[in-house]
């Protein structure tokens, strides 16, 4: 049986485009490298700068110790070693992370830190539902009204949303709803009620930017020749948005939410201290006041895990909503 050699310059060569199972654990591998790094920087400056700011054994010592008591519990947290020794200890310890028992209660710090971690994990679940059910409906009504005074008037009220400091905000919805009305409590976390105005002081920023970059990207969807060909039909324009613009904002939408986690995490921390809520924000407060290092260091490295994480988690959900940009990582 014989056989028919393909033509000069007709050979099938291997594409070079590398498989899926390839690119799929090259991103990983990057977000991993990235993990990495970041973290490592962020808790080698935080190691630096925390033993900059006091000596923990004179905190603990307390404000009537002498220097014979301050010296012995240096010695004992191995605080008079030589700084050197104390960071290389230290990136030992952060490899199997073991970072340390607090300096106050003498308990794991990484434990006391993950105890923590579901009531704050519980406070940005429900900013991020309460942004999404708020910003969108409310971009989608400030584009439908934008030559309109309603519109007008939403355009003002989430300028005013995003200028007012969350702690400002959040003293003002105590005022009103708690001491005033008495519909909420003030403080305290573990029930609905007491996540209420938590959630809405720190969803209130990030509802009214995701709902002023909705406004500006349907806005500017409106010279598209489907919008026109659709407004020439006499479809409407509400119905028309609501159809069709949920999936033209869901890139932009989710891009802002994952760059806006770590606005969120910072706003926890004065959040959850102004309304007493027991998550890793106020941990992280109470930690750097009383100099307990492994505490903060312990926090930090989980929000650093947390936050890359989000961000890996975003690459690949837009990479699901838009395959052109997956295929581009």
């Amino acid at each position: 049986m014989s056989t028919v050699a393909p033509a000069a310059g007709t050979e099938r060569r291997p594409s070079r485009r590398p498989a899926r199972g390839g690119r799929v654990l090259r991103r990983i591998g990057v977000h991993l490298l990235r993990l990495v790094v970041i973290t490592f920087g962020i808790l080698s400056l935080l190691f630096f700068l925390m033993r900059l700011s006091g000596d923990p054994a004179a905190v603990l010592a307390g404000p009537g110790s002498g220097p014979a008591e301050i010296e012995r519990l240096r010695h004992e947290l191995g605080l008079d070693r030589p700084l050197g020794v104390q960071y290389r200890d230290f990136l030992g310890d952060m490899l199997t992370f073991d970072l340390g028992n607090s300096l106050i209660n003498g308990r794991p710090a990484l434990g006391l830190v993950l105890d923590r971690l579901p009531a704050t994990g519980l406070l940005t679940a429900a900013t991020l539902v309460t942004v999404l059910l708020v910003g969108v409906p409310v971009g989608l009504l400030a584009a439908t009204w934008h030559r309109r005074l309603p519109g007008r008037v939403i355009s003002v009220l989430t300028a005013l949303a995003q200028a007012t400091p969350n702690f400002l905000l959040g003293v003002g919805l105590i005022w009103l709803f708690s001491l005033y009305l008495g519909w909420l409590p003030t403080y305290g976390s573990g029930t609905a009620a007491q996540l209420v105005l938590p959630t809405v002081t720190l969803a209130a920023f990030t509802a009214a930017k995701v709902a002023r970059v909705l406004r500006g990207d349907l806005l500017e969807s409106f010279g598209a020749d489907w919008v026109r060909t659709a407004q020439a039909k006499g479809v409407p324009t509400l119905r028309l948005l609501v159809r069709h613009a949920l999936r033209y904002a869901a890139l932009p939408t989710l891009a802002l939410l994952t760059v806006e986690v770590s606005y969120l995490v910072s706003g926890a921390v004065v959040v959850e201290t102004l309304f007493a809520y027991d998550g890793i924000g106020k941990q992280l407060v109470d930690a750097v006041y009383n100099r307990d290092y492994p505490v903060v260091q312990a926090t930090v490295l989980v929000v650093a895990i947390a936050v890359v994480a989000v961000g890996a988690l975003g690459e690949w959900l837009t990479g699901l909503l838009d395959p052109r940009l997956s295929g581009r990582q």
